[in-house]
């Protein structure tokens, strides 16, 4: 689930899990100017999810309160195979 915080325009909270329809929702905000992602909410990620998050150009969209176990894994998949 993805929630919008209205009292901050472009900011994204996720809570829950970051797969599947989610992560069109999310595609989707990206696009409209979110520029702050909140992920301390997420208890579970796929791997399309870290993919994502692991592409996203870090000079447009802040990402904050990351889990750590996610931290990790989107630095895993941003340096590649090795």
């Amino acid at each position: 689930m993805i929630r919008i915080d209205a009292v901050a325009p472009g900011r994204v909270r996720v809570i829950g899990r970051l797969e599947a329809a989610a992560l069109d929702l999310l595609t989707e905000a990206l696009a409209h100017g979110v520029v702050a992602l909140d992920l301390s909410g997420v208890e579970q990620a796929d791997e399309n999810a870290v993919r994502l998050l692991a592409a996203l150009p870090p000079e447009r969209v802040m990402v904050e309160h990351c889990p750590t176990w996610l931290e990790l894994w989107i630095e895993r998949e941003r340096r590649g195979p090795g």
